[in-house]
């Protein structure tokens, strides 16, 4: 971090400076509008990337989506049995564990946590931090969006319903009791620990993040909210936008030449533009 200096004292002593200084902050102030201007833009345009990805996939992404697919399959078979492994350890001392690590997947707090860091990047002018925290921001909102869809389009029965997990009501109002496919919390985890983890690129760090990650979707499973299922299913999606985000962003592909969909925001509209 760079270092602050005290500048009140010169501030008050020499009213030219003051007047200098008054300037400085108006120039500041006038960039930071910029920067967020153009953050938001690029937000849109890398929802667009996302979004549109499926456009240009090649056989081996379609191949690594069937086997996503039929991983998560497979690990349905351990849907029973994990929930009563999970509701068979039940004690005080592990609910209060477990209602801890959600906290890792809730949505409003790394929303918030996020917000922060952009905050604090852009007041410091710390680059990496404000880029990081942008990028960890977006992750969430576009792996949330494409969670919140499929829970409405799937309707999958959440264990404490007792229907057993392959009960699907596909597009029932209210969702909450029939969005269990997949873990939203776990979604959000992994989408914060998979940026910081390909931003920071350590080996014991990565371990780390995707430690916790892991900690707030098996909390998910013990609360009987998700299935396994659920929340391999979760960890996948998520690992992949975020992976797939940080290397547009890094790879200079926020450029407004960049190929893919792009969105672009006038005064009174919002024109959508494919670019080969």
């Amino acid at each position: 971090m760079k270092k602050l200096s005290l500048v009140l004292p010169f501030i008050i002593i020499c009213p030219a400076l003051y007047a200098g200084g008054t300037d400085t902050l108006s120039a500041k102030r006038e960039s930071a509008v910029g920067i967020v201007e153009s953050d938001g833009l690029r937000f849109l345009r890398g929802a667009g990337y996302i979004f549109s990805a499926p456009a240009r996939w090649s056989g081996g992404d379609w191949m690594t989506l069937g086997v996503a697919g039929i991983g998560t399959a497979a690990m349905s078979t351990l849907d029973i049995d994990g929930r009563i492994f999970m509701q068979g350890r039940q004690t005080p001392g592990r609910s209060d564990l477990a209602n801890a690590a959600q906290q890792y997947g809730s949505g409003l707090n790394m929303i918030a946590l996020s917000a922060g860091g952009y905050v604090a990047g852009l007041a410091f002018d710390e680059r990496w931090l404000r880029e990081t925290s942008f990028l960890a921001g977006s992750a969430i909102l576009m792996a949330g969006t494409v969670s919140t869809v499929t829970k409405i389009v799937v309707g999958r029965a959440r264990p404490y319903m007792n229907r057993g997990h392959m009960t699907f009501r596909p597009f029932s109002f209210p969702v909450e009791n029939f969005a269990s496919f997949p873990s939203g919390h776990t979604i959000v985890a992994f989408a914060f620990s998979g940026v910081l983890a390909e931003r920071i690129r350590n080996t014991w760090a990565s371990i780390g993040l995707y430690g916790i990650a892991a900690a707030c979707g098996i909390s998910r499973m013990y609360t009987d909210e998700h299935w396994v299922s659920d929340v391999v299913f979760g960890a996948i999606i998520s690992v992949s936008i975020s992976h797939s985000l940080v290397s547009w962003f890094e790879s200079g592909g926020d450029s407004p030449c960049g190929s893919g969909l792009r969105i672009l925001p006038g005064p009174q509209s919002i024109t959508l533009v494919w670019t080969f």
